[in-house]
């Protein structure tokens, strides 16, 4: 280990007159500070930092005179309220100046790996709405013509929904291709009586169960919510809980036959003796009807009468355990959120307002909880309440969809990047208005209702009545943490800078130089089946990261991912990927059949399966042979077609109970292709 003595004040003072001083004790050569891959994240306040930093107004204003304009100087004003680099003020120019300044003492060779935030644009998508074209209405004419004498029903089905495209052409004739409409019609889960599909005569009605009393029945109909204890049943007629842990979801066609109880004043069909089968499985969505607002006056005259019923209602929420009660002001009854879903209720919510939608299924505690299966529950925003209000005049539709006319027919407008939802009639009813002026202050909660799974990561572009006569769009991402936000115009980026004899520069002639050896080099595991297995890959400091489905003297079928942290190639020329492999126990198959190397340049972090992945082409001659622990080098093998993007690598290991090889990486580097 290399010693380093610290001379007192005295004896330093009686060698300066020395003049090889420097060269018989050489401190300067001995106290180093270089800096290896130390991380910098900047914050929100750091962009403020690097617009007024001295050297970076001067570089602004040298890159002014170069342009002839104050763009840049004006640019760089900005960075400190937009919070994210872009084309005129990059990353790589103006970085330096504040790693300089944060890190003076660093020496030459010093290399700081810096995450901060790119801009990225809006979703591409979103052009799309640029021929929105505002929105149609059903008339009684459409519907006339949609059922075609099969019925005088002036909503749609499930049976007639696919009908709106042709009554949409006929309506708007002088359409053009990328034209985009919101359509608005009142829709039914079930089918009218004068057409359709009957019932069914081995099926009561649901309306005939509750007049009848208890009794033993056989009932069909469509799940509008779950809980974890069962789920709602509703036929058209009336609305029934079936008291049933199973895996029913909503939208389900299900049947059920049982002798039905009593409980908190609402017949119920009970655990024991219910049989619950599910006729057709339904999509995840249901379109709830008017949600009924609650006070005080309507919690207290629940428990005399109470009743199913499609709710709202605001209170303080208390989290206790399994408990989840929301306390009403003027009235000590409270809403009881009955056996709430996993992942259905944030915790973060304990102790706040919030506006609840969901279903009375009867009272408790005689009287003083109204108990409540929960669709959605979001915090009470201040300035945007969602119940008490007056609201606005009742529309006959209660169903939106957005349209697309493709230059031949209309269809829905779907894309693979979100998920488009138009704002639902009720929605506007919830707030209060036919428009929404403010989406900020109401379309989060809407969201919430809407899609109370969501995943960490989901986006849901939003179309909206932005006045009487204009349609607007705006697009959101979920997050786990902090809920639904509009979605960002920057991303995350981290770029490498070193210290060299002209100051930092950032590395874009190196992504990813790691050794795997103890050390998971930023790469993150999704299993997609692993079976009864623990995990797929590990690390390890003998041999990087090792896959395997061998367990207990078994070969399992399994398939995990092992993929890379982002690497920006946006400056790229020729990069290339190596790495050294062993792999053993393949017996006569091919690799490629089970290891595989891909590249995607949209994978957002959560779902692999959801983003697109190419396979990366290597000279089979520097593969692995596959029966031997032997260590090979493989590649080096194109990744060009990538600049420009940035991009995830990813190793995916696959096996079955036949064959379940172990399959070893390690030492990878993705670099600039070197000088011939």
């Amino acid at each position: 280990m290399k010693k380093i003595y610290l001379l007192s004040a005295v004896a330093l003072l009686s060698l300066t007159a020395c003049n090889d001083f420097e060269d018989q004790f050489h401190i300067g050569d001995q106290i180093t500070d270089v800096k290896k891959d130390l991380p910098i994240v900047l914050e929100d306040g750091d962009y403020t930092a690097i617009a007024n930093l001295a050297a970076n107004k001067a570089l602004a204003a040298q890159l002014d005179e170069q342009s002839g304009t104050t763009a840049y100087t004006d640019a760089l004003k900005k960075l400190g309220t937009q919070k994210y680099f872009d084309n005129m003020i990059t990353a790589d120019q103006f970085l330096p100046a504040f790693i300089n300044n944060k890190y003076p003492a660093a020496d030459l060779g010093s290399t700081f790996k810096v995450t901060y935030n790119e801009y990225c644009g809006k979703s591409e998508y979103l052009a799309d709405f640029d021929n929105m074209k505002g929105e149609y209405t059903l008339t009684a004419d459409d519907y006339n013509t949609i059922w075609d004498g099969a019925s005088t029903a002036t909503y749609l089905t499930p049976s007639t929904e696919n009908k709106i495209a042709a009554a949409l052409k006929t309506a708007k004739a002088d359409a053009k291709a990328g034209d985009i409409m919101v359509v608005n019609y009142s829709y039914s889960e079930f089918e009218p009586a004068g057409g359709g599909s009957q019932p069914e005569s081995q099926y009561t009605k649901i309306s005939d169960v509750i007049a009848g009393g208890v009794g033993t029945y056989t009932v069909k109909g469509k799940v509008p919510a779950v809980y974890s204890r069962g789920f709602l049943l509703y036929d058209g007629t009336g609305y029934i809980l079936i008291y049933k842990t199973s895996d029913v979801k909503v939208g389900d066609e299900v049947a059920v036959s049982g002798t039905t109880t009593e409980y908190g004043g609402l017949q119920q069909y009970p655990t024991d003796g219910t049989e619950v089968s599910v006729l057709k499985a339904g999509n995840g969505t249901y379109t709830q009807p008017k949600a009924k607002t609650m006070g005080s006056a309507e919690f207290e005259a629940y428990a005399n009468a109470p009743y199913v019923a499609y709710v709202t209602y605001t209170g303080k929420l208390t989290i206790n355990g399994n408990y989840y009660n929301v306390a009403i002001d003027g009235t000590e009854k409270q809403g009881s959120l009955a056996y709430v879903p996993e992942g259905m209720v944030s915790a973060d919510l304990n102790g706040k307002n919030v506006v609840v939608y969901g279903y009375t299924v009867g009272s408790a505690s005689k009287g003083k909880y109204v108990n409540t299966m929960v669709t959605s529950v979001a915090e009470a925003a201040s300035g945007a309440k969602m119940n008490g209000m007056r609201l606005a005049a009742a529309s006959k539709a209660n169903k939106s969809v957005v349209y697309k006319f493709d230059g031949t027919a209309w269809k829905t407008y779907t894309t693979s990047d979100a998920k488009v939802m138009a704002v639902q009639p009720a929605m506007y009813e919830a707030v209060g208005s036919t428009t929404i002026g403010k989406p900020a202050n109401y379309l989060p909660q809407l969201l919430q209702q809407a899609y109370p799974f969501a995943a960490d990561g989901q986006k849901v572009a939003v179309v909206y009545r932005k006045s009487a006569t204009a349609m607007a769009v705006v697009e959101y991402t979920y997050s786990a943490t902090e809920g639904w936000a509009e979605s960002k115009v920057y991303k995350k980026e981290t770029t490498t800078f070193a210290n060299t004899e002209n100051g930092y520069e950032a590395q874009i002639s190196m992504y990813l130089n790691e050794s795997l050896l103890g050390n998971e080099g930023g790469f993150v595991a999704y299993n997609i089946n692993i079976g009864t297995l623990s995990y797929v890959w590990s690390n390890t400091a003998a041999y990087g990261w090792k896959a395997s489905a061998f367990a207990n003297k078994v070969n399992q079928a399994a398939e995990s991912w092992l993929v890379s942290p982002a690497l920006n190639m946006k400056k790229g020329k020729d990069p290339v990927i190596s790495f050294e492999e062993a792999l053993n126990f393949l017996g006569s198959n091919n690799l490629t059949d089970f290891i595989q190397v891909k590249v995607s340049t949209n994978f957002d972090g959560t779902d692999v399966k959801a983003a697109t992945w190419e396979d990366v082409e290597f000279d089979p001659a520097t593969r692995s042979a596959g029966d031997s622990w032997s260590f090979v080098t493989v590649g080096p093998a194109s990744l060009a077609k990538y600049v420009g993007n940035t991009i995830h690598i990813a190793f995916v290991y696959k096996s079955t109970d036949e064959v379940a090889p172990t399959y070893e990486f390690k030492n990878i580097v993705v670099k600039e292709r070197d000088a011939e």
